[in-house]
């Protein structure tokens, strides 16, 4: 179902394929009106959206003295990569369930942590196991980093978001937080995880191939959740007076939003989604809002960005720095497709061909911000850590 996403070569390497768009589901997914006006540059209410093809165009020239270099090689498939504040850089891998430590620009033997994950057997291409990882804004008082992962359940594989301490450089006593009520087959978990301020995490869900799901706000699949450090709803989400409703629902009708970052600065909080054939799209994150999946295949709510083909979005920040100043306010994001490319955007921008511009190659998964000040990313093809520096 997902062979046509990566030439055949690249696809005997990758172990994920991220928020990945399939010829199945779209006949599944069948052009609906709201597609079709989307294609023609409108959107249901009749404004303008400008369907965007950054993967047409070349990299654009980093600012004068900005470099892209190769950190770190012979990673196992790395999905996500966490800052710590001391100048660690966490890296998940997929299939083997290790947090990998990266300091002072080498790769540590010793892993921070080996979980049990689940992958689904014989099946190369997939969205399962340790897939994303973020470090607590408050990490320096209690050492909190949270992992969302697959692993065996009685029943079946589960996906739950679990918390780590860190003492001694090494993580321990494992705490499930949170439990998706789905079984995913091998695509679909999602894995967005940002802070909200220092108490409250927003955790992108996605459909588990149970599209129905998504429209519905009594159930966690499809959806972005805001929670505390224990799990449990806020008491300022917006769904937490209406009967029926998962109290810890922020937002809903998504497909498999893989990104969530905010800007503190700005108070604005962006998602990256991934529908079928068209419609990968950022936006804008808003409290008690009805993304669409899968009522409306490609879009509802006016998007930041719109791509036409399949991107397969990935993580997302917002770079706030001064060493690199020449990106200070925009946003940068992985697109797993073609390879794995890094774009930058200016959110503030209202030219879309302005507000996108590929800058490098290989963003397939992660993405941070490092105490350096510099910006970080993964090749979950090549199994490589690479930065932007100065």
């Amino acid at each position: 179902m997902l062979s046509r996403c990566l030439p055949p070569a690249i696809a005997l390497l990758a172990a994920l394929t991220i928020a990945c768009s399939s010829s199945t589901e779209s006949q599944e997914a069948s052009p609906s009106a709201t597609l079709a006006a989307t294609l023609n540059n409108e959107d249901t209410a009749g404004q303008t959206i400008a369907p965007h093809d950054a993967s047409t165009s070349g990299p654009d020239t980093l600012p004068p003295g900005y470099r892209t270099e190769v950190v770190i090689e012979g990673l196992s498939a790395p999905t996500s990569v966490a800052a710590t504040p001391d100048g660690r850089l966490l890296i998940a891998e997929q299939e083997t369930g290790r947090v990998r430590v990266v300091q002072d620009g080498a790769l540590q033997e010793e892993p921070w942590v080996e979980l049990d994950v689940y992958v689904a057997p014989n099946t190369p291409l997939q969205e399962l196991g340790l897939v994303s990882i973020a470090v607590d804004p408050l990490f320096e008082e209690h050492g909190y980093v949270y992992l969302y992962y697959t692993t065996e359940g009685g029943d079946g594989p589960r996906t739950v978001l679990s918390r780590m301490r860190d003492v001694d450089g090494r993580g321990i006593e494992l705490t499930e937080i949170l439990e998706i009520d789905a079984q995913p087959e091998r695509l679909h978990i999602a894995g967005g995880i940002a802070f909200d301020g220092d108490d409250a995490i927003l955790v992108g869900v996605g459909d588990h191939h149970q599209a129905e799901r998504a429209s519905r706000i009594d159930t966690l699949p499809g959806k972005v959740l805001r929670i505390d450090r224990d799990g449990n709803a806020l008491p300022d989400n917006p769904f937490v007076d209406i009967e029926g409703a998962d109290a810890r629902v922020y937002a809903y009708g998504l497909r498999n939003p893989y990104g969530i970052a905010v800007d503190a600065e700005s108070g604005r909080t962006y998602i990256t989604e991934n529908r079928t054939v068209a419609g990968d799209a950022v936006y804008e994150l808003e409290a008690g809002a009805d993304y669409g999946w899968p009522e409306h295949p490609a879009v509802l709510r006016e998007p930041l960005l719109i791509y036409e083909h399949p991107q397969g979005l990935a993580a997302i920040t917002v770079y706030r720095g001064d060493a690199l100043p020449e990106f200070d306010g925009d946003l940068f994001f992985c697109g797993f497709h073609a390879g794995g490319k890094l774009h930058r955007a200016d959110p503030t921008s209202a030219e879309s061909t302005s507000r996108d511009r590929l800058i490098a190659a290989g963003c397939t998964s992660g993405l941070t911000v490092g105490a350096d000040g510099f910006l970080y990313f993964l090749s979950i093809i090549e199994g490589k850590l690479l930065r932007i520096s100065r």
